[in-house]
């Protein structure tokens, strides 16, 4: 099994884009002078003639309950590129001019300027932006909180984007737009008061005060135009994921906001735009609910800026396809149609065809296997979008197994099918292939080892810990021996602590599963 351990996804050299995710911050001597954070006082009045989503006959809310099923029988047979554009008037035309809706003035885009806005018939959605210029802030406790979610919680989001919106196009925003500002301030505020001492309810007053504007506006039929709202919403269920647990219980209402703004159609989503990159974001927080509950993804998957194929591209992109084929998958074994073995071979056929068409700087740059049981193997990248592409696909893998219907579920032929399961191992960056027979299981817990590993050896990227505690908490009860369980607790434990992400509840289970007599302790 020595010359077996060398696996093709081996972790974490610092790019220099991911700098200010690597800088030692410290706040515990700058908040304690100034401990209370006062609310934006800021009160605009909302009243105006536009019309709500009822009044036109097309509420918004009803994207929240949309589904969109893409046709399994072309899904994986794409050998072109998508062609970006193809419509009447081009995105481009839409993204420079503005969105034209009868009854309402043009909405234009935000970007254009630091003080640009976006405007609406009776300053309904210009009620979230400032008369004047909010940055530099006045008080010195938002700053730090500020510059917490530029060096800590912006790289979070920004992992698959190369244009890091929201490190460096969302700051910007907020300085007009206060729903953004207090949506930065709300989950700086509640990440700091996970890990230090920092105000527990100093990011409540910032969430209410955010939620007073959102609110109403996302009732107009216009709201869903504005990536600064999309953008702000996707910050909130960033905060309503560190309140929640790996369980999938929370109440999910930022979610179903996120399900508005990216299923509103093709129009809306600039490719290179915030829109774009909020969706992609949120694509990866829906995915994980997804998992949690065991439910279909509620996201439309053939927008325009979808990609699956196997184009060249750049690795950004190489990760997204990764993030849809995962997202296929699911809606796959958790949709109301039994998963086939002619789709789920398809399925299996697109996840070796990523891996061996991805470019080779997905290929790490150091691997060593653990050295033990209860060890996970050291697997070095140098780039977030790596990290997250491949631990999208080895989820992608570890549900095509658990889910594989050629398995019999019960039966005297179930044994017989996982004693014949063959596996395909990869090695350096030349792709070579060698079959070894294992069991079910073992794949499972193969698979597992190099998704702990990558979290473990790149905690400089913490989606790279959080998304390998939802495999943990899907397929952890799988390990047997107690050296692994405990390495497995341990990773929870630490992502919680280190990274605000609560996995106290999943903790529990898992020990139940295991056995442990200390579960309740």
């Amino acid at each position: 099994m020595a010359s077996a351990a060398k696996k093709m996804y081996m972790v974490e050299g610092p790019s220099s884009d991911d700098n200010a995710s690597r800088q030692h911050f410290d706040v515990n001597d700058w908040y304690l002078d100034d401990p209370e954070l006062g609310s934006p006082g800021t009160s605009v009045s909302l009243s105006g003639d536009v019309p709500t989503n009822t009044q036109l006959d097309q509420p918004l809310v009803k994207t929240l309950s949309k589904k969109h099923t893409s046709d399994s029988d072309t899904l994986y047979s794409r050998s072109e590129p998508i062609v970006v554009g193809a419509h009447p008037r081009s995105r481009t035309e839409h993204h420079r001019n503005g969105l034209d809706t009868e009854g309402l003035q043009t909405i234009h885009h935000p970007q254009r300027s630091p003080g640009s806005h976006a405007l609406s018939h009776g300053n309904v959605l210009t009620s979230h932006f400032y008369d004047t210029a909010a940055l530099p802030l006045k008080d010195r406790t938002e700053a730090v909180l500020f510059r917490h979610y530029i060096q800590k919680i912006a790289v979070c989001l920004d992992c698959c984007d190369p244009l890091k919106h929201f490190e460096l196009v969302v700051p910007e925003r907020a300085s007009t737009c206060h729903t953004l500002l207090n949506a930065i301030l709300a989950v700086a505020a509640r990440h700091l008061s996970h890990t230090t001492d920092f105000d527990p309810l100093a990011s409540n007053r910032y969430h209410d005060e955010c939620l007073k504007y959102l609110i109403p506006m996302m009732n107009h039929y216009s709201a869903v135009a504005d990536d600064n709202l999309f953008a702000a919403t996707i910050i909130l269920r960033m905060l309503e994921e560190m309140d929640g647990s790996l369980t999938g219980q929370d109440n999910y209402s930022h979610l179903l906001g996120i399900h508005a703004f990216a299923n509103a159609g093709d129009q809306y989503m600039v490719p290179g735009s915030l829109s774009a990159a909020s969706f992609w974001v949120g694509l990866r927080q829906e995915i994980y609910i997804a998992i949690l509950t065991q439910q279909c993804v509620k996201l439309n998957l053939d927008d325009i800026i979808v990609d699956r194929s196997l184009e060249p591209a750049d690795d950004y992109t190489w990760s997204n396809r990764a993030i849809i084929l995962l997202a296929d998958i699911l809606n796959s074994c958790f949709g109301d149609t039994p998963l086939t073995i002619q789709r789920w071979t398809a399925l299996n056929d697109a996840a070796e065809s990523w891996t061996r068409a991805r470019p080779p700087s997905f290929n790490p740059f150091f691997y060593r296997e653990g050295t033990g049981s209860g060890t996970f193997p050291e697997i070095w990248h140098g780039s977030s979008c790596h990290i997250l592409g491949i631990q999208h696909h080895l989820l992608a893998q570890l549900f095509l197994v658990q889910f594989d219907p050629s398995i019999p579920r019960v039966g005297t032929n179930r044994r017989a099918a996982m004693q014949k399961m063959t596996v395909s191992h990869e090695y350096d960056g030349e792709f070579c292939h060698m079959q070894l027979l294992i069991k079910w299981k073992q794949r499972i817990e193969a698979l597992m080892r190099e998704l702990c590993g990558l979290g473990i050896s790149n905690q400089w990227t913490p989606p790279a810990m959080f998304t390998a505690c939802i495999g943990i908490a899907m397929f952890g009860d799988h390990f047997g021996e107690e050296s692994e369980q405990r390495a497995l607790a341990e990773f929870l434990k630490k992502t919680e602590t280190a990274h605000a992400r609560p996995t106290a509840v999943i903790q529990q289970q898992l020990m139940k599963a295991w056995g442990w007599a200390d579960a309740d302790d």
